[in-house]
């Protein structure tokens, strides 16, 4: 995270995050945009305060949230730490030939570096396992590279074990730090 600086050049503190039913009320309420261009960090506020998303990501496997409400976690955590993003853009195609629709795409402004963002919510077990190879055969025809972001706690353990050896993962709890080091933020 970019040390943010008041006037007198000494780090402001960072907030206690409010209770989470408060939290989870600001996400859902959020219209995160970016449909149609660059949602810009430092022009568009963050929702949450960085604190408030890690603790958010950090219960997501015992909440119920919806995969757009996962996604807007997604966004806004990039947002927090200073990250442009979009959102349900076409890039590339996929392994069938078809267009590609991502579901987050994150842009670092100061070199514009970009990283393409597959959202994986599964709250119960179900055949979510079963789409996961499918999403890391078409991760590989990206044109940019990509991570895959799993929560929500019903995939099943030897599915994610399968996901993170073959490609680019990490569970939504890691997310602030997987960025911070792939942006070298």
């Amino acid at each position: 995270m970019r040390p943010q600086l008041h006037l007198s050049g000494f780090p402001l503190p960072e907030a206690e995050p409010r209770p989470t039913p408060e939290i989870l009320e600001r996400l859902r309420g959020w219209d995160p945009r970016g449909l149609d261009g660059w949602v810009v960090a430092g022009e568009d506020p963050p929702p949450l305060s960085l604190a408030e998303c890690r603790a958010l990501s950090r219960l997501v496997d015992e909440l119920e949230l919806s995969a757009a409400e996962f996604e807007r976690l997604i966004c806004a955590v990039g947002l927090g730490l200073g990250l442009d993003y979009r959102r349900k853009l076409v890039v590339g195609k996929t392994v069938y030939g078809r267009d590609r629709e991502v579901d987050v795409l994150f842009r670092e402004a100061r070199n514009g570096n970009r990283l393409v963002v597959e959202a994986k919510y599964q709250r119960v077990a179900g055949t979510a396992d079963e789409k996961l190879p499918y999403a890391v055969l078409n991760q590989q025809t990206l044109p940019l590279p990509g991570v895959i972001v799993y929560g929500g706690g019903g995939f099943h353990l030897g599915a994610l074990h399968w996901l993170c050896a073959n490609t680019k993962a990490t569970d939504i709890a890691r997310l602030p730090e997987w960025l911070t080091v792939f942006f070298a933020l």
